[in-house]
């Protein structure tokens, strides 16, 4: 659907007679609920605070192995602890198939910035189930104290996604895109980045952050990283870069020359795991 400056893609629906609807539930696998975990210390600061939510300036979201290595490198190393996990849910061992062992593996990882304690970042390596999104999202938003939050959500795609006037052939990549929440765009310096083109859209879990933070009036910042291939190069890292120097991510990060060090590395056990698919 069309929304603010720029546009999300949310579900599709379609009209159905209730016969064909149940029909359908019955066929459909039972997919859990995520489920927020945090760590013990975590517990006891929520349960201390008058609200009974845990103080939050920045919420930095990653989505997908690009941002996750970029934050990784720049942002988490020797900086930052593990505070919780959001996973898919557990499963009833009684109704448990292989595929939903699968979906049950899939964690997001939550941290906190040691020199930055009101930064929460939560990696999500693996993709979120389109039938998760929005739940994941009001699991981990209903758990914050939003009160003077800004949010940071970092995403990519394969450019072949992407709508251009010219051949995608003729378009340099890897690139960004930007889109923003109304409260962002009316409180944040202009963006360096350029907007999302019409009718360009974002989908999954960046869309649900997004459109929660429309609707909630937060201010909420997306970057779309578009790259040449689903295969993972230092570039794909790299394109996040101009953040560091644009973003909130300016108030938050120092120097770091191990970085390239520290995405090489990654870059080699992502490659060595993808290789033993093909």
């Amino acid at each position: 659907m069309a929304t603010f400056f720029g546009e999300v893609l949310t579900f599709s629906s379609r009209a159905v007679d209730d016969d064909d609807d149940d029909d359908e539930d019955q066929s459909q696998p039972w997919i859990p609920s995520p489920e927020l975990e945090w760590s013990e210390g975590i517990n006891e600061e929520i349960n201390k605070s008058p609200n009974k939510l845990l103080k939050c300036s920045n919420l930095i979201v990653t989505v997908g192995a690009a941002a996750a290595g970029f934050v990784e490198a720049y942002i988490l190393q020797n900086e930052a602890v593990k505070i919780g996990n959001i996973t898919a849910g557990k499963i009833d061992s009684e109704g448990s198939t292989a595929r939903h062992q699968a979906h049950s593996n899939r964690e997001s990882a939550l941290f906190r910035l040691r020199t930055h304690p009101g930064v929460i970042v939560c990696q999500c390596k693996q993709e979120i189930l389109a039938e998760q999104v929005f739940q994941w999202t009001e699991k981990i938003f209903s758990q914050l104290d939003t009160t003077s939050i800004e949010v940071l959500v970092l995403d990519s795609c394969p450019v072949q996604s992407y709508k251009a006037a010219v051949s995608i052939s003729e378009i340099q990549t890897p690139f960004l895109r930007c889109l923003r929440s109304s409260p962002a765009h009316s409180q944040s310096q202009p963006s360096r980045v350029p907007f999302l083109e019409s009718p360009n859209t974002v989908k999954g879990l960046s869309a649900a952050v997004l459109t929660h933070c429309q609707v909630s009036n937060l201010p909420a910042s997306l970057y779309v990283a578009f790259l040449e291939s689903m295969f993972i190069d230092l570039d794909s890292f790299k394109v996040f870069t101009p953040l560091l120097q644009s973003t909130v991510l300016s108030n938050i990060t120092k120097a770091n020359k191990t970085a390239d060090n520290i995405l090489k590395k990654i870059l080699d056990e992502r490659t060595l795991k993808d290789s033993l698919y093909i």
